[in-house]
């Protein structure tokens, strides 16, 4: 008799825990699980974007503020050898047949270094007062043309807007004193700086752009230029305040030996056109508008009253 009752008795301990053991969850814990689950990979995935946008943003920004100040020192240094700049570059740009379009944003003449071991020995007659001057003073007058144009007729331009230099310089073969169509030297007897007529024929110069990625002109910004300079190009139609310098009235002889010039430049990570944002977006107009300036001591001055 006991000895079937111990049997059972185990059996149905078995039983009862081989029950505890299949017990599964219910429906409620299930849901519950989920929705926890789901709100902390939901908060991982959102922190993870969240950081990726940050940081994809932080990149674009530091390589565009790179870029503009590279484009920002070329141009300091390009103008700093200057020895005429204009106070409204239409003066010049209005002589010239292939200026890119754009808006003119700063014009100058600066003086390019030639290498002189290139020219004959002894300078043929009908151009001995030239290759003799050239010796003289290894160089020659370039004109300089700093234009901003708008990348919306151009779609192999990514930024909104991009800087272009053209440049028109003295010879288009220098051993052959072979002068480049519609140069005209403005240092010569005849001709100026200030009032500078093109030469024979079109004028051939030679566009390359600088620096994309530039933002675009905002009619609710103003232009404030330090006293005794105006803004280039000045205000109108024509104004920009994404890409502008504040430069000496050219009749203004206050300071005759020494013109400064501040270089104002504003970039952008936008996408062209459509203004939407090449990374995960900006949070705010500060964050995609990189602006930097800087002030520029021209060197040499021709033409300016004593």
């Amino acid at each position: 008799m006991s000895s079937n009752l111990v049997p059972t008795a185990f059996t149905r301990w078995l039983l009862a825990k081989s029950r505890a053991t299949r017990r599964g969850f219910t429906l409620i814990e299930l849901l519950v699980a989920i929705l926890v689950g789901s709100v902390i990979v939901g908060s991982l995935l959102y922190l993870i974007v969240e950081l990726l946008g940050t940081n994809a943003r932080e990149e674009r920004l530091t390589q565009s503020q790179q870029d503009m100040r590279r484009a920002l020192d070329y141009i300091s240094r390009d103008v700093r050898e200057a020895v005429y700049v204009y106070s409204t570059p239409a003066d010049v740009v209005n002589q010239l047949t292939d200026e890119p379009a754009g808006t003119p944003i700063l014009a100058f003449w600066r003086l390019k270094p030639i290498d002189v071991s290139t020219l004959p020995a002894n300078c043929p007659a009908a151009v001995a007062d030239e290759c003799n001057t050239l010796k003289i003073r290894h160089s020659v007058y370039d004109l300089v043309v700093y234009i901003y144009r708008n990348n919306s007729d151009n779609s192999l331009w990514s930024g909104p807007g991009r800087i272009l230099r053209y440049e028109l310089t003295n010879y288009s073969n220098i051993n052959s004193f072979t002068v480049t169509s519609g140069y005209r030297d403005p240092s010569k007897p005849g001709s100026s700086f200030e009032g500078w007529q093109r030469g024979t024929g079109n004028t051939a110069g030679r566009a390359v752009v600088l620096a994309d990625f530039i933002d675009n002109h905002d009619n609710s910004r103003t232009v404030s230029c330090p006293t005794n300079l105006q803004a280039s190009p000045p205000d109108g139609p024509t104004a920009s305040n994404n890409f502008f310098v504040c430069v000496r009235d050219g009749g203004d002889d206050t300071d005759p030996l020494n013109q400064s010039l501040y270089v104002f430049l504003r970039g952008s990570i936008l996408d062209v056109g459509s203004g939407v944002a090449l990374t995960f977006g900006p949070r705010s107009q500060t964050s995609r508008l990189p602006t930097i300036n800087t002030e520029v001591q021209v060197r040499g001055i021709i033409e300016k009253s004593q």
